[in-house]
């Protein structure tokens, strides 16, 4: 009997998205070779060629849009107003990956005789998040069919019906047979794509742990490439000149948008000690005044999570705050069921971040404020932790957030804007435990393709560059 996996509405378990089947192993198979035999045609198409049909994917997402936004609502239980972000996100990625993308991997020149080139690997597997089912995964896709690979791509199996909507678009789009391979299944069908020996990448998104055990699973192939945009325990610094009502919303933004359900979430919050107290009350004010409910209902601000087991694990993480020293400001409880859940809010005396509650990343509206006495303390703070992802600076100085560049472990650091803000013409990653080092953006053309470097002459020895000794033939 073949597995089939039940796509249900988080916010109403009696809304079925949709069924699909789990691809048995010779399924995928044959999905990496038909993508394997699709490639050197692809690759040889040309880049006029192939753009032609991204743009004509463009136009299609542009067009669909909306069906798009309330499908993603729909499946993962994103507010509708955050899925419509999402779905506006996919045709200005082909653009900039067209434009500025492609400009990274113009050949080089390395003077007289001397360049290099920039080639497709080959198959790319791309793994989706559910957190962003569209958005992440075409972020690697139109790089990857850009440049020349062909992609076989495992959406998250809490949106199969976002990852089907994604296929049916570039096949729409007049993408040629076998350069886009769609599977679909759990954890296992991922691991097995990814240890394919025919893929020759495997460009994913998700947590520290799947990403780790990833790059264990391919040591004994280690010309796979790897991209990894893992997780975060993102931190703001409100400094003491902060304008208190932009970092309140900022903060709380950056809390709860996509119900916490962003690696660039904000969860560690370290504010200048004068303004402490005040920043915490008005903060947890804030937070208990935002809307809670059904995703497509008008004026929601944020829905459920993703998953009953999704909000177990932040009630877990939640009951362990007390034992890790917190004092809990805001509950985050709601008079709806799970996994509907409300933000919360924890308050440390001590800057102290020893606890699993405040160094694992916890994937909810839940944060953290502490109390710190100078800028210097307050960069060491953000940096007390195992992650590298994004982190804001709120301040009316310049000077004080140019202090904290370079100085701040972090792959994206904002200036009075809060950890969520990122640009699609911009690197997006970081290091430590969230990726390894290879941003996404407008740079992923360049983990898509490899390099060849060329030392060139037309011909026709000259005698007098042979080297002493060396007789002439």
């Amino acid at each position: 009997m073949v597995e089939v996996i039940r796509s249900v509405s988080p916010a109403d378990p009696s809304d079925e998205v949709g069924r699909f089947a789990v691809w048995e192993p010779v399924a995928l198979e044959e999905a990496v070779t038909r993508a394997r035999e699709a490639f050197p045609a692809w690759r040889d198409a040309g880049f006029e060629a192939r753009a032609a049909v991204l743009r004509r994917f463009a136009a299609l997402a542009n067009e669909r849009a909306e069906d798009l936004a309330q499908l993603i609502a729909r499946e993962v239980g994103k507010a509708l107003w955050d899925a419509r972000s999402e779905a506006s996100l996919l045709g200005p990625k082909v653009d900039a990956t067209l434009g500025a993308g492609m400009e990274l991997v113009r050949p080089i020149e390395g003077g007289p005789g001397a360049r290099a080139t920039y080639h497709p690997r080959g198959v790319l597997a791309v793994l989706g998040p559910f957190n962003f089912p569209a958005h992440l995964p075409n972020g690697h896709i139109v790089p990857a069919l850009a440049t020349g690979n062909c992609v076989v791509f495992k959406p998250s199996d809490l949106a199969p019906a976002v990852g089907e909507w994604l296929w049916r678009t570039f096949r729409d789009a007049g993408l040629p047979p076998g350069c886009f391979e769609l599977v679909q299944g759990r954890a296992e069908t991922g691991r097995a794509l990814a240890l394919h020996p025919d893929v020759d990448g495997v460009l994913f998104t998700g947590s520290h742990a799947v990403g780790q055990a990833l790059k264990e699973a391919t040591l004994d192939q280690p010309g796979k490439l790897l991209a990894l945009e893992l997780g975060g325990k993102n931190g703001m610094i409100v400094w003491e000149d902060a304008d208190l009502p932009l970092a309140l919303s900022e903060a709380a933004l950056s809390i709860a948008a996509t119900t916490g359900q962003r690696c660039s979430s904000l969860s560690r919050i370290f504010v200048a000690r004068a303004h402490v107290e005040e920043f915490t009350d008005r903060l947890a004010k804030l937070l208990g005044g935002l809307v809670i409910g059904p995703p497509l209902e008008p004026g929601v601000f944020m829905g459920p999570l993703v998953s009953r087991a999704a909000f177990e694990r932040v009630m877990k993480w939640r009951a362990q705050a007390a034992a890790a020293g917190g004092e809990r400001v805001l509950r985050g409880e709601t008079n709806r069921l799970a996994p509907f859940v409300a933000p919360g809010l924890v308050r440390f005396a001590k800057l102290d971040q020893s606890h699993p509650y405040q160094r694992e990343e916890m994937f909810g509206p839940e944060a953290a404020v502490y109390a710190v006495d100078d800028l210097d303390e307050a960069i060491a703070a953000v940096n007390d932790s195992d992650y590298g992802l994004a982190a804001s600076v709120m301040t009316r100085d310049r000077a004080v957030y140019e202090r904290c560049i370079g100085r701040i472990e972090v792959g994206v650091l904002n200036w009075n804007r809060g950890t969520i803000g990122a640009s699609g013409r911009l690197p997006f990653g970081g290091g430590k435990r969230s990726g390894n080092d290879r941003p996404a953006a407008i740079t992923a053309t360049l983990y898509c393709t490899s390099p060849q470097s060329h030392i060139e002459y037309a011909g026709g020895l000259d005698p007098k560059t042979l080297p002493p000794g060396f007789p002439e033939p």
